[in-house]
């Protein structure tokens, strides 16, 4: 199952959702946050060894979770 970023556009919290395939059209993303629906798919930062260093959802500041 991918594993998807998000962003959510009412508070701006960045996080993750497991999604089985064709999933993502029959479902709301929800933000974990403050419960919003106007969430959008970010692009991922590729992960190698030392992890991602950049992107609008890394690690740092972003509220990502």
């Amino acid at each position: 199952m991918p594993i998807f970023e998000y962003r959510c556009e009412d508070c701006g919290h960045c996080f993750e959702k497991l999604r089985m395939a064709g999933d993502e059209e029959q479902e709301k993303t929800t933000c974990p946050s403050c419960g919003g629906t106007r969430t959008a798919k970010q692009m991922s930062c590729a992960s190698f060894i030392g992890g991602a260093t950049g992107g609008l959802c890394a690690p740092g500041g972003s509220g990502f979770s």
